[in-house]
């Protein structure tokens, strides 16, 4: 009987990273068993010795921490302050379970639900290419070895051959088949050919081995790709033989590319979900898109919290067709998780990336002014990998880009009116070039809004007080304002766009300012 409790499971191989195929997969299981009030169980299926290592599992383990999927029982894991793993009903890792399925195939053999193959894989072949040749309707085994006698068995075994054992597939069997996405389904058992449960040497395969654990784990309700619709068929036979009742399956429709062809890791935007961790990728923001893929949270809006999907989730609302993968759309959705956070959670997040352009400067004594240079750019990334390029300017000279130098170059009294504007702010108090002391800065008071309620020291000109006297000069030198603005930034930063231009100033300091300014570089 089905344990009582609802229990599901996920069950990568540790033979590459976590894609988005697989976090998807996780994700709903993950999100049913929570809904539901049940068990998430982490099953390692490391068969394939050949291509499973450890590396591989670690980068599965920390791309699943990374998105928040948490698991009750499974493999033992550290993260984010919570200790994953664990549980009754392992081992977790398939080549620890050999005993187990060696166990239950010598019960199919007993039974008659599986038996001895000798046929050789050439031989395989060969009927293969006939029946394509032949334009059979059935394409697989043919059953050669189902009904041999003890006399050829024994034959077999002297020559030293070692089997496969196949389950034995009713013959002519209406498999009714109820999916909890898909809804009813028949498939006949014509279709499907006795397929192998356990290679030479005892090493199980997919279907036999995901059945065994499944009984084991006291799996409720299994969740996975379409692509293994009919690996259920055969599951359902498999169950059915060992005495025990079927989960309840859910085959989630394919993800697609732009095309609508299937989604490939080398289509744009594709990556495995520690690529995503590495390029700066909000992963509340990763976990919201991908969740998206087949299932819809709200007519009104796509973003959500991890507690609201939960509460709102059923599988049954998960689409027939395939999700088309939008990168634009997840970078939208990237940009709106950024901007929603607190500016000392952006500061915190944005440390693997800002860090090194401090140049062994201390992050805690810089964290106030960074408050203020990353408060600038949140509204203008969608990927905290961006930052430092955005950053650059504030903290090394940089030469002017084409754009830039395209300003520089458009007025012929522009060095003149870089110099009046140095002449200008050598007399005002403003805060100090930073050089190589960060900590020198006052920084403990965000830039000014209307907000605010704790302005910075009135001793020391706000960004708005400062943008009054500019515009002063820039009255008193009779041109306009973006005439003046743009060469000025261009010398200051380098760029010909970028955040508010005061703030650019206040950020920089009176000593910076002054030497960009009054550099020969700049002047022509």
């Amino acid at each position: 009987m089905i344990h009582p409790t609802p229990r599901l499971r996920f069950a990568p191989s540790p033979t590459g990273p976590l894609h988005l195929g697989g976090a998807r997969t996780a994700l709903y299981n993950w999100a049913l068993a929570r809904s539901l009030g049940g068990t998430f169980v982490l099953r390692i299926e490391d068969t394939d010795r050949a291509r499973s290592t450890d590396e591989s599992l670690q980068i599965i383990l920390e791309g699943l921490a990374w998105l928040g999927i948490d698991w009750d029982e499974g493999p033992e894991f550290e993260a984010g302050g919570r200790a994953c793993g664990g549980g009754d009903h392992g081992p977790y890792f398939q080549m620890q379970r050999l005993d187990r399925y060696a166990a239950t195939a010598a019960q199919l053999l007993a039974s008659g639900h599986a038996y001895r193959c000798y046929c050789s894989p050439e031989r395989i072949e060969q009927v293969r290419a006939q029946q394509k040749a032949e334009k059979s309707s059935f394409l697989g085994y043919d059953g050669h070895c189902r009904d041999l006698t003890e006399q050829q068995r024994a034959d077999f075994e002297a020559e030293g051959v070692q089997p496969n054992l196949r389950f034995r597939m009713p013959d002519d069997e209406v498999v009714k088949v109820h999916d909890l996405i898909r809804g009813d389904v028949e498939v006949n058992t014509r279709q499907l050919d006795d397929w192998v449960m356990v290679r030479p040497g005892g090493v199980p395969l997919y279907n036999f081995a995901c059945v065994v654990d499944d009984v084991d784990m006291r799996i409720t309700h299994v969740v996975r790709g379409e692509e293994h619709f009919l690996n259920g068929v055969k599951q359902r036979l498999l169950f059915e033989a060992l005495g025990h009742e079927c989960p309840q399956y859910a085959h989630i429709p394919l993800i697609l590319n732009q095309q609508g062809g299937k989604l490939s890791k080398r289509d744009p935007g594709v990556k495995s979900a520690l690529e995503y961790r590495d390029l700066g990728y909000p992963p509340d923001a990763v976990f919201n898109y991908i969740a998206l893929l087949g299932w819809g949270f709200s007519a009104d809006r796509d973003l959500f919290t991890r507690k609201e999907m939960v509460e709102a989730f059923r599988i049954g609302s998960v689409g027939k067709a395939g999700a088309k993968f939008d990168v634009d759309k997840l970078h939208w959705m990237c940009g709106e998780y950024i901007r929603q956070w607190p500016v000392e959670e952006l500061v915190a997040r944005s440390r693997r990336w800002v860090e090194p352009l401090l140049a062994g400067a201390s992050w805690e004594e810089s964290a106030a002014f960074l408050g203020n240079a990353l408060g600038l750019f949140q509204e203008r990334v969608q990927l905290l990998s961006e930052l430092p390029a955005k950053l650059r300017w504030l903290f090394e000279d940089p030469a002017p880009d084409e754009a830039a130098q395209k300003n520089l170059d458009k007025h012929e009294d522009a060095p003149q009116w870089l110099a009046a504007y140095a002449d200008l702010l050598e007399g005002l108090d403003l805060p100090a070039s930073f050089g190589s002391d960060r900590g020198a800065f006052d920084r403990e008071v965000r830039l000014p809004t209307p907000e605010d309620c704790d302005p910075p020291p009135a001793s020391v000109l706000t960004p708005t007080q400062l943008g009054d006297r500019t515009r002063a000069l820039i009255q008193d030198l009779g041109i306009k304002f973006g005439q003046f603005v743009h060469p000025v930034r261009a010398a200051l930063t380098g760029t010909s766009k970028g955040p508010g231009f005061f703030d650019c100033v206040w950020l920089l300091g009176k000593e910076e300012c002054l030497r960009r300014l009054r550099s020969p570089s700049r002047r022509g």
